[in-house]
C-alpha cells in the first residue's frame, strides 16, 4: 500500500507543477478504514479516481462450522484482522454537478489469520475426522486476491468545478472472492490413524465448507465520507 500512496503523491506533485490536469486530493473514513483519494479530470463530467484505505481491528474469537451436513462441528478460532482496500474508479457526474455514478475495479486487500482447534468429531466428504486426529489448525482467509467490479453512487466535486475544499461521500457495492487456506499436522496416534496426505484431503474439504459460510461476503458494502481539496 505504501508504494500505491507514493505513486499517488508523485502524480499529484507532477500535475500541480505543470498545471496540466484538473486535480483533487482527499481524505476519507469508512467501512474499509481511513484512506486517501487522488482524482484526475478526464473530461468535464468524468474523473479518474485512485483510492486506498487501511484499518486495524482487534482480534476476535469466533467459531467456524465445518463438516458434512448432519455431522458438522466447530473450529473455535482466534482471528487476527488486517483490513484495507485499493480501487481504480471512474466518477461520472451525470448532471455536471456534485452527484456522481461510480464504476471501477476494487480490491479488498485485507486478510484474516486464524488459529484454533476442532471441538468435536465430524465427517468430512464421507470420511471421519476426530479431534485427536490433528493438532492445532492454522490458516488464512483472503477476502479477495484480485480486483473485482465495483458500482456505486456518491457526491463530490467534479472536474472543472471550483477549487478549494468540498465534501465527498460514496455508497456502493464491490464483489469479493473469499478464499480459505487451512493447515494442520496429523497426530500419529489419532482415532482414525490418518496419514498427513489423508488429513490434507480432509482440510481441502473443510476449506470448501468454510468458503461456503463466507458467501455473504461476496457482496461487500462500501460506505465512506470525507473531504477533498481541488486545485
Amino acid at each position: 500500500m505504501k508504494n500505491f500512496i507514493g505513486l499517488g503523491f508523485l502524480l499529484f506533485f507532477f500535475a500541480a507543477k505543470v498545471n496540466a490536469v484538473d486535480l483533487g486530493v482527499g481524505a476519507k473514513v469508512g467501512v474499509d478504514g481511513v484512506g486517501l483519494n487522488l482524482s484526475v479530470g478526464v473530461t468535464q463530467r468524468v474523473n479518474l479516481r485512485l483510492s486506498v484505505s487501511q484499518v486495524d481491528i482487534d482480534d476476535e474469537n469466533e467459531s467456524v462450522t465445518v463438516g458434512d451436513s448432519g455431522a458438522e462441528g466447530d473450529i473455535d478460532a482466534k482471528l487476527e484482522f488486517d483490513f484495507g482496500s485499493n480501487a481504480v474508479l471512474l466518477d461520472w457526474h451525470v448532471f455536471n454537478g456534485s452527484f456522481r455514478v461510480t464504476a471501477g475495479m476494487f480490491k479488498q486487500t485485507g486478510a484474516v489469520d486464524l488459529s484454533g482447534t476442532l471441538q468435536s468429531n465430524i465427517v468430512v466428504d464421507g470420511q471421519p475426522l476426530a479431534t485427536d486426529d490433528l493438532g492445532a489448525i492454522s490458516g488464512e482467509v483472503k477476502l479477495s486476491d484480485s480486483y473485482q467490479p465495483y458500482l456505486g453512487i456518491g457526491w463530490g466535486r467534479g472536474a472543472g468545478g471550483k477549487g478549494g475544499f468540498s465534501f465527498a461521500a460514496d455508497i456502493g457495492v464491490a464483489m469479493l472472492d473469499p478464499e480459505v487456506d487451512l493447515n494442520a499436522t496429523v497426530n500419529a496416534g489419532g482415532s482414525n490413524g490418518l496419514s498427513q496426505d489423508e488429513l490434507n484431503q480432509r482440510l481441502v474439504e473443510m476449506e470448501a465448507d468454510a468458503e461456503n459460510e463466507l458467501d455473504d461476503l461476496k457482496l461487500w458494502p462500501v460506505l465512506a465520507v470525507g473531504v477533498n481539496y481541488a486545485f
